[in-house]
């Protein structure tokens, strides 16, 4: 799939938070309890023309990056791939040393996702989506094949 990556721009926060809507059921995510507008964070969109084909979205810090949302309209066309490229070429020319990203139990195809892109097992937090539930209802109670909602895998890269 031939599109266009470039980093977020504040033209595209309109346009960023419907898609998050769309995809994720809201621009707001919680991590560690708080409350992240992921729509007004810096991230890479790709498009195709007019239209959104991909976006990631990061939470930078000093020391790391943290990847807090990628997202592919069309699964096993290489965006994902091209989304990750960017953020770790723009981490690297920053200093940046390490990158990471957290996953539902359940999510499969992004622990085979991050895996093959050199991420690795970091940390497991049993019962955080429990109690992010409380605070957004409308995090479901099962997710991909099926399985339970209930953990939060932490993956990481060093670069």
């Amino acid at each position: 799939m031939s599109v266009e990556i470039r980093p977020l721009s504040g033209d595209d926060h309109a346009r960023v938070h419907d898609f998050l809507t769309q995809r994720w059921a809201g621009p707001v995510m919680l991590l560690g309890g708080e409350a992240i507008d992921a729509s007004r964070l810096p991230g890479f969109i790709a498009m195709d023309g007019d239209e959104i084909a991909g976006l990631v979205t990061i939470i930078k810090r000093d020391a790391e990056w943290e990847i807090l949302t990628l997202d592919s309209i069309n699964r096993w066309g290489g965006v994902g791939t091209q989304l990750l490229d960017a953020v770790v070429d723009d981490a690297r020319k920053a200093g940046i040393g390490r990158l990471t990203v957290r996953t539902s139990n359940d999510n499969l195809d992004a622990f085979r996702f991050y895996q093959r892109r050199g991420f690795r097992f970091e940390n497991i937090v049993q019962g955080v989506i429990d109690q992010e539930r409380e605070q957004k209802p409308e995090i479901p109670l099962r997710g991909e094949y099926g399985i339970e909602l209930h953990d939060e895998i932490l993956f990481a890269r060093h670069l």
